[in-house]
């Protein structure tokens, strides 16, 4: 998943600063945290992201759900990782101790995936890490419990898309690989749901799976109600920069819910609160905590 700033600039976003005189008082803005749900995006940041590592920090650091995102191997073994070619993305990657620069994970068997190790360009160096399996991290986190005592959940992101079809099986082959691998799990499908941008293999996969949520992705919030409805969600995960209250109150209108992305400072997180949000998609799992902790002593 991209950051919002990505796609609007955080300069250019038109929004008024956060002010607590204005959106309400602490205690107001403490039941809307206390209510949000917290996915740690791609686990917590300052740890390589998409590894065992990452999603336990962020569950350690107080995260309800793990993001993570889909990438197959040569030999169909679903991998856990953002981008189809490590080295371009947000993973800083190397094989045997040499930097993976065009290699493709749909290239290498899962014998050699396996032997990858990662970092991230944006908070570390080491290359420690490997690439987990999808099955992996089901068994990892099977019996863990949230800091509030319930048992963690994924959010799984199928990455999909015509100019990239190199990288994956044929779509029908390749969903039901994944939900092969998501049924043998064992998982209860409350503890978990599937998104992804593209809204067609999610309809797809709804015909297949009627007892799995399958959320659409949208980088703007005043999109999000048509795409759930079009979907047959009652879920949806938004950009967070257009998230105001009239736009959540919409959706709630519809009894759907909406979970932001990928808000990461002090600021974005106060205004994804204030905007009645369902749930909150960040690196910061433990800032999220934080500030929760201060607006509801």
């Amino acid at each position: 998943m991209a950051t919002p700033s990505s796609v609007v600039p955080s300069s250019k976003v038109q929004r008024k600063p956060f002010n607590e005189d204005v959106l309400g008082k602490n205690s107001v803005m403490c039941l809307l945290a206390q209510k949000m749900e917290v996915h740690g995006h791609r686990g917590l940041g300052g740890f390589p992201n998409n590894t065992l590592s990452s999603f336990r920090a962020g569950y350690d650091a107080g995260a309800d759900v793990a993001e993570l995102d889909l990438q197959i191997t040569a030999d169909n073994h679903i991998l856990v990782a953002h981008d189809a070619v490590p080295n371009v993305g947000t993973e800083r990657c190397s094989l045997h101790g040499k930097s993976l620069e065009k290699t493709s994970l749909r290239e290498l068997p899962f014998a050699e995936a396996s032997q990858i190790r990662c970092g991230d360009r944006l908070w570390t160096e080491s290359f420690t890490d490997s690439i987990p399996e999808l099955s992996a991290v089901f068994a990892a986190f099977k019996d863990r419990k949230s800091l509030a005592g319930k048992p963690v959940r994924l959010n799984i992101e199928i990455k999909y898309f015509k100019d990239q079809v190199q990288y994956y099986p044929p779509q029908d082959e390749y969903l039901n690989m994944i939900l092969k691998v998501i049924r043998d799990s064992g998982w209860s499908t409350d503890r978990f749901f599937v998104q992804s941008f593209n809204h067609d293999i999610l309809k797809v996969l709804k015909s297949k799976a009627p007892d799995i949520e399958f959320v659409p992705l949208i980088w703007d919030a005043r999109d999000a109600l048509k795409a759930a409805l079009d979907v047959g969600s009652s879920i949806v995960t938004s950009g967070f920069p257009q998230l105001t209250p009239e736009v959540v109150y919409q959706i709630h209108q519809k009894n759907v819910r909406v979970i932001s992305w990928t808000p990461n400072s002090v600021e974005e997180l106060k205004w994804v609160i204030a905007s009645g949000a369902d749930g909150v998609i960040t690196d910061r799992a433990d800032l999220f905590m934080q500030i929760r902790r201060e607006l509801c002593e």
